[in-house]
Formats: structure tokens, sequence, C-alpha cells
């Protein structure tokens, strides 16, 4: 497999296959965190991990896109019981480590196997980003701005809504992004169990 390194963030992707009826990619995030990033966590913020997943059929002019993208947010913070790392997962989990688990595994549910031929060539495109939400930054800068919720109407409440936005995805764009594409692999061996 091929994987494309980062500065401090790097994906290599472990395996696809179809184990039972759905297709998985196993994916390795390594150097998850860095040193700003673990400031940041130090210091009581939350970093989010998104993960992106696409399996591909390679065709002679044009690839196409075989499931819609795959999504798995993970939220990286300080455990409340001390000094752990608390990962919670979109789907719903929440796991504790000592430290930022080096490689962190993630495992995605591409769709199901009946999509696959076995004449045909597929690869996984995969991309990450880690970065923050100021949600609370972006609250305390809109009451400043355009005064408290309860106190403005009408174009005020439009203000503080437009302005918290544009304070979230400046921040979030403010982060570390990698992506790498699996090597071409039959479709008879991700059939494979």
């Amino acid at each position: 497999m091929f994987a494309a390194p980062a500065s401090a963030l790097e994906l290599v992707i472990t395996d696809i296959r179809t184990p039972a009826s759905t297709v998985m990619a196993h994916i390795d995030v390594r150097d998850l965190l860095p040193d700003r990033f673990k400031r940041l966590i130090d210091d009581g913020t939350a970093v989010h991990l998104r993960v992106e997943a696409e399996l591909w059929e390679s065709r002679p002019v044009w690839d196409r896109l075989v499931y819609p993208s795959i999504v798995r947010v993970f939220r990286l913070a300080r455990a409340v019981s001390g000094g752990e790392i608390a990962i919670s997962d979109s789907a719903g989990s929440t796991r504790t480590y000592p430290a930022p688990p080096n490689p962190m595994p993630v495992a995605l549910e591409l769709g199901n196997r009946d999509r696959i031929a076995g004449s045909a060539k597929y690869y996984v495109h995969v991309m990450a980003t880690l970065g923050t939400l100021a949600e609370k930054d972006a609250e305390e800068a809109g009451d400043a701005v355009f005064g408290r919720e309860a106190d403005s109407t009408g174009l005020g409440a439009i203000g503080r809504r437009l302005f918290r936005t544009v304070i979230k995805v400046s921040d979030y764009l403010q982060s570390i992004s990698t992506e790498t594409t699996s090597k071409k692999t039959q479709g008879s061996d991700l059939l494979k169990p």
C-alpha cells in the first residue's frame, strides 16, 4: 500500500477487504497530535479529527466513485478523570488512553460488497484533517460584538449567527490535513474474506 507522509499527520491504508457483506478499509493515523495540538488539549481545548474515505473504480478514461464519501469524526480531549486522553467517535463510543495512540487504527465501512466486480480494479482515497473548533470563543466574541442573544432581535441575531460561523470556519481552516491513496487492487482480491 502507498502512504503519503505529512509534516505531523500521516495516513497508512493497511487493508481493504470484505470480511462479510461490507467492504472495510483499515487505516492507521500516525503522528496524531503534533506539539501545538497537545498544548491545546492540555489547556482544555478539544481537537477534532475528520477522516473521509472513498472507494473508486479505476477506469481507462474517468474513474468512478463506487460509494459516497464515508466520514467519521473523532473528538480528542482531556478525560474528566485526569491526565488521560479521551477519544470520542461520531459513532457514539469513547475510549481513554494514557497518551495519544500512535498509530490510531480506524476501520471504515465503505459500503455493500455487491457493487464490487471481480474483473475491475479499485483503490481507496483517504483524507484526514486535524483541527480545533473554537465554539466557546465564537460565542463570547459574538456576544461582545452583537450583544447577548436574549437582548437582540432581527439583524443582531443574524449577525451573531454569521459571525460565529465565520469564526468557527476560520479556526477549523487553521488545521493540518493529509491524504493518501491505496494501490489499485483487483476486485476479486477485495472480495476475498
